[in-house]
C-alpha cells in the first residue's frame, strides 16, 4: 500500500512571467511557510571564459558582496544578519546563482538588497586586490581536497581540449591575470546586462516582486554563445574516436583511451566508472535516473554500497551520482579506499553493474528505490531554498514547472520497462570510462585492473 501524502504544503501554482525590460520571474507561492528564498541566476559560467579569462566568473560573484553605489559590503552583510537570514552565491560552469533565504516579512527589503548588487556592484580596486588572495586561498585549499581535485582530474578526461574541463574558479596564475577594468566590464556585460532569471519560493507576494523587478533596467541580450546543441561528451568524433593514420583503435588502445591511471599525492585512492547520459534529457528521464541512482549506489541499501561497504568491507566511502549540463551529462559509480583494495574494488564495481545490465533488477529494489526518491522529495519539499533552485532546474533544461506531488505521481508512475529501457542506454560498456585517482599502483595491480576489463 503506498503511504499516503499530507497536501497542505503541496504546489500552490507556480507563476511565470517575463518583465518589460527583459527579466524572467519563476515563482512558486507557498503559504504554508514562515520563509522566502530568492536566487538570481546569470547567464554566465567558467564554461564560457576564454583563455586569459579563467576565473573570471567566480571573482565576479565574490565581489556582488564588495559594496554597491549605496551600500557598503558591511551594510550588505549586516542587513541579512539583522533579517535572521543569509545571503551567499556560487557559480557553476553555465550558471551564477546570487541567493537568499529570509524570513517572508523581509522578502522586500531582501530583493531590493539582491537587486542593488545585481545592478550597481562597484568593484572597488582595494576590495578587488583583497579578494584577490582569497580567491587564491580557496583555489589552493581546493587542492588540498582529494575528492575535489579527483574531480577536476576526471573533467580533464571526460572534456578533453574543452572548457568544461576547467576548475571553475580557475588557477592561482589565471586569478593573478585578471585586472580590476576587465573584472568590471565582465560584470556590466554578463550580470547586468544579460539575461536575468529569478526564481522565488516561499511565503511571497508574487505581484510585489514583479513590480520591484520591473524597476530593473533593461536587459540588452539574451542569448549567450558556446552552447551546440549537441552532446559533448562522449562525442567520440571531435575526442579522437581513430587511431593513428585515421584507422579504428587498437583493442590496447581502446583500453588506454577508456582507462585511466591518475598519480596524486593523496593518501587514498579514488575509483570512478563514468558513463554518459543519453541526451537529450527529458524530465522523466531525471526521475529515471535519479531512481536508477539510488537503485545502484546512492542509498546504504544499493547495489554498491552492499557489496563493497556492507559485504566486503573494502571501503568507507561508496555512492553514484549524476550531473547534467546544457547539451551533456554524465553518471558516475565512485569509491574510495586505500589502494591494497584496488583491483578488486574496480573489479566488484564492474561487476555489480555487468550484473545490472544482463539480469536487470528485482520488483522490490524497484519500489524501495522509487520511495526513497518520492521520500527526498517529500522532505525537500520543506525547504525554500531547494525549491528555488529547483525552479531553476527545471528552467535550464527545458522541464516543465511542476509541483511536488506531481513529481511523487510520475516517479511512482514509472515502469519497470521505463527504467530498464534507460538502463540499458546508461550503463553502455562501449561508452565506459574509468579513472584510478591516487597513490601510484604498482604493475601488477595495474595489470589487474587492466585484465578486468
Amino acid at each position: 500500500m503506498k503511504p499516503k501524502i499530507n497536501k497542505s504544503n503541496s504546489n500552490a501554482g507556480i507563476v511565470q512571467k517575463t518583465c518589460s525590460n527583459g527579466v524572467t520571474l519563476i515563482a512558486e507561492p507557498i503559504e504554508a511557510v514562515r520563509t522566502a528564498a530568492i536566487g538570481f541566476w546569470f547567464s554566465c559560467g567558467s564554461r564560457y571564459e576564454k583563455e586569459g579569462h579563467r576565473g573570471v566568473s567566480h571573482f565576479a560573484e565574490h565581489m556582488l558582496f564588495k559594496g554597491t553605489e549605496s551600500r557598503s559590503a558591511f551594510d550588505i552583510a549586516a542587513a541579512f544578519d539583522r533579517m535572521g537570514g543569509y545571503a551567499n552565491a556560487f557559480t557553476e560552469r553555465e550558471q551564477v546563482c546570487l541567493y537568499c533565504v529570509v524570513p517572508a516579512v523581509h522578502a522586500g527589503d531582501a530583493l531590493d538588497i539582491l537587486c542593488d548588487m545585481a545592478e550597481n556592484s562597484v568593484f572597488p580596486d582595494a576590495e578587488i586586490e583583497r579578494e584577490r588572495f582569497v580567491i587564491e586561498s580557496e583555489i589552493t585549499a581546493s587542492l588540498d581536497d582529494p575528492e575535489e581535485a579527483a574531480l577536476d582530474a576526471v573533467a580533464e578526461i571526460l572534456w578533453p581540449d574543452n572548457p568544461l574541463s576547467l576548475p571553475i574558479a580557475g588557477t592561482v596564475e589565471d586569478v593573478q591575470k585578471l585586472d580590476a577594468d576587465f573584472l568590471r566590464s565582465w560584470y556590466a556585460d554578463y550580470f547586468k546586462n544579460r539575461d536575468l532569471i529569478v526564481c522565488v519560493s516561499g511565503n511571497v507576494d508574487t505581484d510585489g516582486i514583479y513590480r520591484r523587478l520591473e524597476k530593473m533596467a533593461p536587459r540588452t541580450s539574451k542569448t549567450i554563445s558556446g552552447k551546440t546543441g549537441k552532446p559533448l561528451y562522449p562525442d567520440r568524433k571531435s575526442i579522437g574516436e581513430k587511431g593513428e593514420a585515421g584507422q579504428p583503435p587498437s583493442d590496447s588502445e581502446e583500453k588506454k583511451r577508456r582507462l585511466h591511471f591518475l598519480n596524486a599525492d593523496f593518501q587514498q585512492e579514488q575509483f570512478f566508472i563514468l558513463y554518459p547520459l543519453p541526451y537529450p534529457f527529458s524530465l522523466k528521464t531525471y526521475y529515471c535516473f535519479s531512481v536508477l541512482n539510488a537503485l545502484i549506489g546512492d542509498t546504504m541499501s544499493s547495489r554498491l554500497f552492499q557489496a563493497l561497504r556492507e559485504k566486503s568491507g573494502y571501503c568507507y566511502t561508496v555512492y553514484s551520482f549524476f550531473s547534467m549540463y546544457a547539451d551533456c551529462g554524465y553518471w558516475c559509480a565512485y569509491a574510495c579506499a586505500p589502494k591494497k583494495n584496488a583491483a578488486e574494488i574496480v573489479a566488484v564495481m564492474r561487476s555489480e553493474l555487468e550484473l545490472l545490465v544482463q539480469k536487470g533488477f528485482a520488483a522490490d529494489e524497484v519500489q524501495a528505490a522509487k520511495e526513497h526518491v518520492c521520500g527526498e522529495e517529500i522532505i525537500n519539499a520543506e525547504d525554500t531554498e531547494y525549491r528555488m533552485k529547483r525552479l531553476a532546474r527545471c528552467r535550464f533544461f527545458g522541464f516543465e514547472q511542476t509541483g511536488f506531488d506531481d513529481s511523487i505521481e510520475a516517479i511512482r508512475r514509472l515502469s519497470d520497462t521505463d527504467l530498464i529501457s534507460e538502463l540499458s542506454r546508461l550503463l553502455n560498456p562501449a561508452e565506459e570510462k574509468t579513472v584510478v585517482y591516487g597513490p601510484k599502483l604498482n604493475a601488477s595491480v595495474r595489470k589487474k585492473i587492466e585484465k578486468k576489463r
